[in-house]
């Protein structure tokens, strides 16, 4: 695309999504509002507040349409009651978002008969993963999604060892969400069995089931010493990419030590990625995390200051 049509491009985008967003909403920018509808992009609602509709407010403020929902009020939204479930619904509504993706901790526990690298704690026993799926899906399917975030089980040495059996477990969640007309996006995460691009395309190489795909995490295979883009992204198959998590990591030169930053710094060649992902049509969702707290500000403003530079990223990459 040349210089003048690029130009033509988002200068048609910006006027068309300042001409539908609402009224209420002018704080938003047009610019803003046009690049995070480009790109679907939404954002993990608890890092903006855990008081779900303060952080609708926030999220609206930077022209996003989509939400992730994990901690609501503070509990994990498996937990929430049907007065809250309801509740998450009309705000949701409300404030005029779609759910991208329901979080979960399903399979955040050891695979039985192993024995983990690290001290985590089962956030929910092997015996109960079933009844989580299944609640996940409920809420699920009351918000308006049909994607459920998933894991692979904590990290054992040799993971690829029990990439079987890993597998096999992902199939039998994968029947009971199908059977709920939901699917499962598996993060690579480095607590956990697949904790780069590279695990995560072998593991769907040997899972069955059509309904399992990726939430790729474009910044955590770095804690194992993989460079997200593009070699962890070159690994995985593009078709079973469904959600994105978008951050910034800082490392040092050898990258041993690494660590979340503000999504417009750090190592990760995050314009590429965007770049790739638009030339290769990439059509699902994508969410802002933000897990850390920078020096001299809260929680909430961290993010937001890391959601203002994700906005800069996305805009270059489409300029």
């Amino acid at each position: 695309m040349s210089n003048p049509d690029r130009r033509d491009f988002l200068k048609n985008l910006v006027a068309a999504s300042a001409a539908s967003l609402a009224p209420a909403w002018a704080h938003a920018t047009a610019d803003n509002a046009a690049v995070a509808r480009l790109f679907k992009l939404g954002a993990i609602s608890d890092g903006f507040s855990l008081d779900f509709e303060e952080a609708l407010k926030l999220m609206k403020g930077y022209g996003l349409e989509w939400v992730e929902i994990r901690n609501v009020w503070g509990k994990y939204n498996t937990e929430a009651t049907t007065d809250e479930i309801r509740k998450i619904k009309q705000l949701v509504d409300q404030y005029a978002f779609h759910v991208s993706v329901v979080d979960t901790a399903l399979y955040k526990c050891a695979l039985p008969g192993t024995k983990p690298l690290g001290d985590e704690k089962d956030i929910y026993p092997y015996a109960g993963q079933m009844d989580l799926l299944k609640r996940a899906a409920e809420r699920a399917y009351a918000w308006g999604t049909d994607k459920l975030r998933g894991f692979a089980f904590w990290r054992v040495p040799e993971p690829e060892k029990i990439g079987g059996r890993i597998a096999e477990e992902l199939d039998k969640a994968a029947e009971v969400a199908h059977a709920a007309g939901m699917r499962l996006v598996i993060e690579d995460e480095e607590s956990t069995n697949v904790g780069t691009g590279h695990e995560l395309a072998r593991l769907l190489a040997a899972v069955k089931a059509s309904n399992v795909g990726v939430n790729w995490d474009i910044g955590n295979g770095y804690m194992l010493n993989e460079v997200s883009f593009p070699a962890g992204y070159a690994a995985l198959p593009k078709d079973r990419i469904w959600h994105l998590h978008v951050k910034g990591m800082t490392c040092d030169a050898a990258r041993k030590d690494c660590r979340e930053a503000f999504a417009d710094q750090g190592v990760i060649d995050l314009t590429g990625q965007l770049r790739a992902l638009r030339r290769g049509h990439y059509e699902g969702t994508m969410s802002l995390e933000c897990e850390f707290q920078a020096p001299g500000l809260s929680h909430p403003q961290t993010t937001e200051r890391s959601m203002e530079g994700l906005l800069k990223v996305m805009a270059a990459a489409v300029a």
